[in-house]
């Protein structure tokens, strides 16, 4: 077969193998450093963490949506997330900016994910500047943040602003307090940082519960809240 693939009348194998063996070889530059992953890989200094690590388990994934229910149901038939609790126009107990009151309208919807949560969203109003133009998106489906649950909130959100991840909102919602931070230049989305409390522990584990041996009946419930 392989000499039928060279072909009649090419150079015999032993001496084309011959003549290579004696083919001038370029000369190489002991000098130059030696291009391969092991020496590349060396080269790359060791990166640690500036201070204690804060952010860990990953909570959930945010979307920006046009519209809960065919997200939902895409993600339903896709991924198996589920069931999805939701609620239109959140009522939020006090949301700011800057310190300064802003304005939220949103409505969302919050399933299972495996060990993690999936949060679709649809931006009725924001208010101000900062606010609007950290929620808008180029396009619909987008993903907007991804989110940690965290014990020492103050702590959190104070090193995210050090590391140049800005909060640009917060809300409260009863106990719960959320900080949303434009973490855009360091991951390419915001970050959304909660505070971990009880009550917080409590509404995400109803919906851990709800998605064990879930059969896919009713994926889309609404919340009264």
């Amino acid at each position: 077969m392989l000499a039928e693939a060279i072909g009649p009348g090419s150079e015999p194998i032993c001496a084309l193998s011959s003549r290579m063996e004696h083919t001038a070889k370029p000369s190489v530059d002991e000098s130059d450093p030696i291009d391969e992953p092991e020496q590349r890989a060396m080269s790359i200094p060791s990166v640690r963490p500036s201070g204690t690590v804060l952010l860990r388990e990953v909570h959930h994934v945010g979307y920006v949506v046009d519209d809960l229910e065919a997200a939902v149901t895409a993600a339903v038939r896709t991924t198996g997330a589920g069931p999805f609790f939701y609620s239109e126009h959140v009522q939020l107990g006090e949301v700011t900016s800057g310190g300064a009151p802003a304005t939220f309208d949103h409505s969302s919807a919050i399933g299972q994910l495996g060990d993690t949560r999936v949060e679709f969203m649809v931006v009725h109003d924001s208010a101000p500047r900062p606010v609007s133009e950290n929620l808008a998106t180029l396009r619909t489906p987008a993903l907007h943040h991804i989110a940690w649950a965290v014990e020492d909130w103050d702590l959190v959100v104070d090193s995210l602003e050090q590391q140049g991840a800005p909060s640009y909102m917060q809300a409260r919602f009863g106990t719960m307090h959320t900080s949303y931070h434009d973490a855009s230049h360091l991951f390419g989305h915001h970050v959304e940082v909660h505070h971990r409390t009880s009550d917080f522990e409590a509404f995400f584990g109803m919906i851990r519960d709800a998605s064990r041996d879930w059969d896919g009946s009713d994926p889309f419930r609404a919340l009264a809240l």
